[in-house]
């Protein structure tokens, strides 16, 4: 009976104050909805690769290599020869590689590029948990020209049939499907449509080259402390007396890979640990202000309902029977906005998927379910706990006499108003420094030329049909430079090595990145040449001879590669090295470029003409009418590749690829930070309405002796000028440590400098004095008459 009538008076309560209820259920419900959000997103980022029955026994063995007092070059890659080299560590039970190749699939007519297939070898569906709805997991790659679809894609080419035992054209090639697997779930770093069986691409073991990743399950009672020694041992003996280099292999936990890797080129981009704690933080800080509001609405108010509790505590009531009434206030109005935030969250999770480029879903799962009510719980009692002690205390007596405490808790509600725009200052500067960078990152001149560049996929052509496919596109007026590359221009990988140089001591090597290219490349990227000259007909013929042991190769350095060697760019041209049994000499040296992330220093490079495969084809085109010429583009792939489907885009869009993660951390804190202004904003509006209404007699006195409207605009927000002002103070020096640490991060980055945090000064005074003046105007308008009648 006792909660039938907390229950009762509390409805009563909120009904009566209905802009307060408002701005209590409307901001938690925005705070919860928020929360949410964020929860499953971080829930998805901090299982990464969790779900697999051996996970604390897999590991990716990735490498780092550079000279000896130089940092070293992390990668994901490693040598195709590691493998058999790892069979003979005791600490390894099984192994397996892998090999992401994009291909295309043809079932009938119907051919398809296919992006999500990776080649591996037979133990990875019995070292990894993806379960086959059809197969066997221990024997479906076991052999050449085998494939294994997502069960996505079996019905896509197969339809509600079973696919297994029957075949499709990859490549060009029949491979007969042998199982199917379920559809990888989103947080792993494996993804796949199709997994190819290793053995299928003939691939030649070597040290060479890096361009494999390498997975391993550790031995029953191994450690990966024991397996990394053993690896460090391992590579010594392969090294010898070299002093000046060093090659690292490094064992990284599976469910490590996708937070904590430092490895470039891996299977996908990873996730950002500090992304994610800030994320984290905003999640808190949004229910923290909407909890914040509820406490200084509620003390700010305490006049309103002074009357009530002196008429309660005479007829009785104890501080717990009070302080129960407005905890239950409190539960109303938490779990209200408990039941809009949810619905909201669903409402808002497609645009949220969009937004973070992911595909999370809502499942009410305990995880989720424990989240909830803690939620529900900590709010209530955050929210509900101080107001409730604050009012529970008045003294019958002297509120009986009208002496209400309205002043009392002043203090703290303006410590809190600093808090909350404290919150928004600082998310307001990591939002423009943010917005900054990635303005330079976009606008930095990398040294070499993107803008309208279209990328094709070159893997399906030879010599002579890329030659004629050249000609026919330089023919039309749209295009003006058509060349190739093995990869991407803008984030170029693969480990390569160098010896024999001309001029160095016989053991002397240095490792490099390089990438094999078509004979127009620098001139299509418009890359500058410091030094020697261009390619010439000749100088193909070099390196397209029958025999390898024929060819010679013809290396173009850049400056940083030139530096480390010790040469200057006009003494670097015509020495002779090779490069993983590249015999050959430096055609000419580059000016260095951007080939990988800003977040690294320029490393050392050679480019060089090769054509024995390439992955891209590269078309620039004039910037008049682009789409025309996608269309001329278009029609020439059509008559050099008929059957296969025209793919192509734009080099920006695999340069915008490689910072994701900072462009969507910063469309996130875009939306956020509005939010946590949105709800500090509706909290200053109700303790705007407040002050107004507690100076109503005061207000009507000063018009009446002839204060003008915006005299008394002035006086009412003068208060939140300096609680905003404190706010930049406090918010300052914690933006500038932040987004510091965070510009550290990059290489090569924008200067942090006054002008920031006097731009995010100048808006959150804006948004205050705008929230402020709302009630401001209102109450300085008010007939003096009425304002003096009103007390």
């Amino acid at each position: 009976m006792m909660w039938q009538n907390f229950f009762k008076t509390s409805v009563r309560s909120l009904f009566k104050r209905k802009l307060y209820t408002f701005i209590n259920i409307g901001g938690l419900a925005i705070g919860i909805a928020c929360f949410i959000l964020l929860f499953l997103f971080l829930q998805n980022e901090w299982t990464y690769d969790r779900f697999h029955t051996n996970g604390k026994q897999l590991f990716r063995i990735s490498s780092a290599y550079g000279e000896i007092d130089q940092p070293l070059t992390h990668t994901a890659l490693t040598p195709s020869a590691l493998a058999p080299a790892l069979k003979t560590v005791p600490e390894v039970q099984t192994i397996t590689r892998i090999y992401p190749k994009a291909s295309l699939v043809a079932n009938g007519e119907k051919a398809i590029n296919e992006s999500r297939f990776i080649y591996a070898e037979a133990p990875f569906f019995t070292m990894f948990s993806f379960p086959l709805l059809e197969g066997d997991p221990a024997t479906a790659l076991s052999g050449p020209n085998m494939v294994v679809l997502s069960a996505s894609m079996a019905e896509k080419y197969f339809g509600k049939s079973s696919p297994t035992g029957k075949m499709l054209k990859i490549d060009g090639k029949d491979f007969m499907v042998t199982g199917v697997a379920k559809n990888p779930p989103s947080n792993t770093h494996l993804k796949f449509d199709f997994v190819g069986s290793y053995s299928s691409m003939n691939i030649t073991d070597r040290w060479g080259s890096a361009n494999y990743y390498t997975y391993i399950q550790l031995a029953d009672k191994a450690t990966s402390n024991a397996l990394h020694d053993r690896l460090t041992s391992m590579i010594k003996g392969m090294m010898g007396s070299n002093t000046k280099y060093r090659f690292d292999l490094i064992p990284e936990p599976i469910a490590d890979i996708h937070l904590y890797s430092q490895s470039e080129n891996s299977t996908e981009r990873g996730g950002n640990l500090q992304y994610d704690y800030m994320l984290a933080i905003i999640a808190v800080l949004l229910l923290a202000v909407a909890c914040i509001n509820f406490m200084n609405l509620a003390t700010a108010r305490s006049a309103d309902r002074a009357r009530e509790i002196g008429v309660r505590k005479v007829m009785g009531a104890v501080k717990r029977e009070l302080f129960t009434q407005f905890i239950t206030e409190s539960a109303i109005i938490t779990f209200l906005a408990l039941v809009i935030g949810t619905v909201l969250s669903l409402v808002l999770l497609p645009w949220f998927n969009n937004l973070t480029q992911s595909t999370i879903r809502m499942h009410l799962e305990w995880p989720l379910i424990v989240a909830l009510i803690a939620v529900f719980v900590v709010t209530t009692f955050l929210a509900g706990a101080y107001p409730a002690f604050f009012l529970a205390n008045f003294k019958p007596v002297q509120v009986l006499k009208g002496k209400t405490p309205v002043g009392k808790g002043a203090a703290l509600r303006k410590t809190l108003v600093v808090f909350q725009f404290a919150a928004a200052v600082f998310f307001i500067i990591c939002t423009l420094v943010v917005g900054q960078q990635l303005y330079y990152i976009q606008h930095k001149k990398l040294g070499q030329d993107r803008s309208q560049v279209v990328v094709l996929n070159g893997s399906r052509f030879d010599n002579n049909s890329l030659a004629a496919f050249k000609a026919r596109l330089l023919q039309q007026s749209e295009i003006s430079q058509v060349s190739a590359s093995y990869d991407s221009p803008v984030n170029i990988g693969g480990g390569y090595g160098i010896g024999q140089i001309q001029g160095k001591p016989a053991d002397y090597s240095m490792d490099v990145t390089a990438i094999p290219v078509e004979k127009d490349y620098l001139q299509t990227m418009g890359i500058d040449i410091l030094a020697g000259g261009k390619l010439t007909d000749a100088d193909i013929q070099d390196v397209t001879r029958e025999k390898q042991e024929d060819r010679r190769y013809h290396f173009y350095l850049n400056e940083t590669a030139v530096k480390q060697l010790g040469w200057t760019p006009t003494e670097a041209v015509g020495r002779t090295m090779t490069m993983n049994g590249r015999i050959g000499s430096v055609k000419g040296v580059m000016k260095d470029f951007h080939f990988a992330s800003m977040k690294q220093k320029i490393q050392p490079l050679i480019v060089f003409p090769e054509y024995e495969w390439f992955g891209e084809i590269l078309v620039k085109v004039n910037g008049r009418d682009p789409q025309r010429a996608l269309a001329r583009i278009e029609d020439a792939w059509k008559s050099y590749q008929p059957g296969r489907p025209f793919d192509a885009h734009f080099l920006d869009d695999d340069f915008n690829a490689m910072y994701e993660s900072e462009f969507r951390a910063g469309r996130l804190l875009k939306v956020f930070s509005g939010l946590v202004i949105l709800v500090s904003c509706l909290g200053l509006v109700g303790l705007a309405a407040f002050t107004a209404e507690q100076r109503t007699r005061e207000l009507g006195i000063r018009k009446v002796l002839g204060a003008s409207s915006s005299n008394l605009v002035a006086l009412l927000s003068k208060d939140y000028i300096k609680l905003v002002t404190i706010s930049l103070i406090v918010a300052a020096p914690l933006g500038a440590y932040v987004m510091i640490k965070w510009l550290s991060g990059f290489a090569y980055h924008i200067n942090l400098g006054a002008g920031v945090f006097v731009v995010a000064g100048l808006l959150a005074m804006a948004i205050a004095l705008l929230t402020v003046s709302l009630q401001s105007v209102k109450a300085a308008l008010m007939n003096p008459v009425k304002s003096l009648k009103s007390e």
